[in-house]
């Protein structure tokens, strides 16, 4: 009976976050929806693997599931909580002010995330994770056997370890290494050092990490970052700034801030593309006419920043272009797409008040 109340308050928990979140999120909340022991109260690790055994219980009554490390409540959750006199309360603002939730849609985040649950070929996930930062613009190399680290970045001097396993989260400080890692470190001469898994445990785990000045890097953060860089691409310099030197023990998508270096440029140029085929009318164009265009307007926009801008107005949630060759094209009635991100910015505006 007490499971079963358990698992109910877990899924309004997550109603009420809008449907979806990370364990990490319903661990911070956890204590205003359930009555804890008092073991649970003392012992932190304990009451961590409690919420884990109920996520599972309500995956396996497929009231939830799990997709790129992010819980979400099913269609029969809904249903459940309906027959509970609970409202399902998708959110809004996450559409508005964050990035779309982590999706297989890129190759190598599909990779990514596949292979990460692959410990019986852990090199396939290794392997994966040197691609990935490759494709980012960080020259890595990848190294494993024995006594050896697994990727090293020599130009920014990062040594990466990749964890793979066919559990939810390492939870032991063996799995880890933190010895081994160290002494790569020496013999490399690294300046930081990161291990990439599915998630860290809560209680050793990290507190050793956090001692040993080593980073716990979320699978999911990578897809965040790969997700981020197709849309308005990274600089190399501020991926290992976001990485290593933003104090964190424990990099997670919600650490992972936009790519886009100036906002405000950004802004400004879609502002201008938006308001220049609302007035000519033009459904068709690519970034080389309009940078000649806009040159000749006395206008100082750089053919990057443009295509950057157009990538932007490609990419969900808005979709409003699409890009076939070199060219862009609106998918649908320019009038209707204005009105359709009015509609949703008024509504951002209503739940902020």
């Amino acid at each position: 009976m007490v499971r079963d109340t358990r698992k109910n308050s877990l899924l309004k928990l997550i109603n009420d976050l809008g449907g979806e979140g990370q364990h990490s999120d319903f661990c911070e909340k956890i204590r205003d929806y359930w009555e804890l022991t008092e073991e649970e109260k003392r012992n932190e690790k304990k009451l961590f693997h409690h919420v884990v055994s109920i996520e599972q219980a309500l995956k396996t009554s497929e009231l939830l599931e799990l997709q790129g490390g992010i819980w979400r409540i099913t269609e029969k959750g809904k249903e459940h909580l309906s027959s509970m006199g609970f409202r399902f309360k998708p959110s809004i603002r996450t559409i508005v002010t964050q990035p779309p939730s982590i999706t297989e849609d890129l190759p190598l985040c599909k990779q990514l995330l596949e292979s990460q649950r692959n410990s019986d070929d852990s090199t396939m996930f290794e392997k994966t994770i040197a691609e990935t930062f490759n494709s980012l613009g960080l020259p890595a190399k990848h190294i494993g056997g024995r006594d050896e680290p697994d990727i090293l970045i020599e130009d920014y001097k990062v040594i990466l370890d990749g964890k793979s396993t066919k559990e939810g989260i390492i939870t032991s400080e063996p799995a880890i290494g933190f010895d081994r890692l160290e002494r790569y470190k020496d013999k490399y001469n690294a300046s930081y050092i990161g291990v990439v898994g599915p998630g860290f445990s809560e209680g050793y785990v990290r507190e050793t990490a956090k001692k040993r000045g080593i980073v716990l890097i979320e699978t999911v953060a990578i897809c965040r970052i790969l997700q981020n860089h197709a849309i308005y691409p990274y600089e190399p310099n501020r991926i290992v700034e976001i990485l290593f030197n933003s104090g964190k023990v424990v990099i997670t998508p919600k650490d992972i801030p936009p790519s886009t270096i100036d906002q405000e440029k950004l802004i400004e140029i879609i502002a201008k593309i938006l308001s220049d085929i609302k007035l000519n009318r033009k459904t068709s164009f690519s970034s080389l006419q309009l940078h000649g265009v806009y040159s000749w307007q006395g206008l100082n926009y750089e053919t990057g920043d443009i295509e950057n801008a157009l990538k932007f107005l490609s990419a969900a949630p808005f979709s409003i272009l699409k890009k076939q060759n070199d060219e862009y094209s609106l998918t649908g009635d320019i009038d209707s797409i204005l009105k359709k991100i009015g509609l949703l910015l008024q509504a951002f505006n209503k739940i902020g008040r």
